[in-house]
């Protein structure tokens, strides 16, 4: 997934690993956003969950459902 700073306009992609355990940890605290720290600014910017679900592994949307 590649997520685009707004402060420094640099482009950079999360693993499939990282969203997993990204949309995983937000489930269980029930948010609706995850912070990310850009690469090259350092500043956090604000994923939407919603958003993270659409590219994360279908594995693991499957053995949610079970």
């Amino acid at each position: 997934m590649n997520v685009h700073c707004p402060y420094c306009r640099h482009s950079f992609s999360l693993t499939r690993e990282y969203l997993a355990y990204a949309v995983e940890q937000a489930d269980e605290k029930k948010q609706k956003y995850h912070a990310v720290e850009c690469i090259n600014c350092r500043k956090t910017i604000k994923v939407s969950i919603k958003q993270m679900r659409r590219f994360a592994p279908a594995v693991e949307q499957a053995e949610e459902a079970e």
